[in-house]
């Protein structure tokens, strides 16, 4: 049996190596099914897996995020992270804000425990957060950033004061690493991107340097968070056999 790689080394070789699909794979899970009708669940699902896919590539089988394939819903994991997460504040509107994550993340085709990772990685969940360059929070958006794209996808956007309610903050910023995911080649260039903008990241490629911190930090949550499944899975499944052994 292969042993399964720790998300450093995974992390170390994705980051390196692995080459995206091109973008006109995506939404190509469901010809999986295109005989019958999919349910809700199982298109949740597909755009779940497809994206971890996208994102760990030909590492995707020997990492902790494969357990996913075994996971037919992963909404209660999403309601059940955020409310840990979430200042006492905000713990009251907890299902909103998962709510939010779950719907918007089908909608633009990211795996949603992706999106926990970035908000993780850019605010620590918290909703109030303001970075040093006038980013507002839970995704860390820039007023001008939201205001452009809000107008471009037509999404509600007034002020700044926008950015203080996690679901249109949520909404925004994931509409953002939409736009950015269609305009650029790979999955450490789209995130990269999201925090050092796609300028930025464009002139590194004309230099051929490949920015690759903020997409660790990302990916090393996104790990973590999967980590966290399975070893609760494989809890259940001691437990079980234990209580059979018991009884037999």
């Amino acid at each position: 049996m292969k042993s399964v790689l720790k998300w450093g080394q995974i992390l170390c070789l994705v980051l390196t190596s692995y080459t995206i699909q091109a973008k006109t794979t995506r939404g190509a899970a469901s010809l999986e099914h295109q005989d019958e009708p999919l349910t809700l669940s199982e298109m949740q699902r597909e755009i779940r897996l497809q994206h971890a896919r996208e994102l760990l590539g030909k590492y995707y089988k020997t990492s902790a995020v494969h357990v996913g394939e075994n996971i037919g819903k992963i909404n209660s994991q999403i309601y059940t992270w955020t409310r840990e997460r979430l200042p006492k504040k905000y713990k009251a509107q907890y299902k909103r804000i998962a709510q939010t994550i779950i719907d918007e993340s089908m909608k633009r085709e990211f795996d949603p425990v992706f999106v926990l990772s970035v908000i993780q990685n850019e605010s620590s969940f918290n909703p109030t957060m303001k970075g040093s360059l006038d980013e507002i929070g839970l995704m860390q958006l820039r007023p001008g950033t939201a205001k452009w794209i809000a107008e471009k996808f037509e999404l509600k956007y007034k002020n700044s004061k926008t950015l203080l309610d996690p679901v249109e903050n949520i909404r925004i910023g994931l509409a953002y690493m939409d736009y950015l995911r269609d305009s650029l080649p790979h999955a450490r260039l789209y995130l990269s991107a999201y925090n050092m903008g796609k300028r930025n990241v464009q002139e590194n490629m004309d230099r051929n340097v490949w920015p690759k911190e903020y997409a660790s930090h990302v990916m090393r949550f996104y790990i973590e968070f999967y980590a966290q499944i399975k070893e609760r899975k494989g809890n259940k499944v001691a437990a079980l056999n234990h209580r059979e052994a018991a009884g037999g």
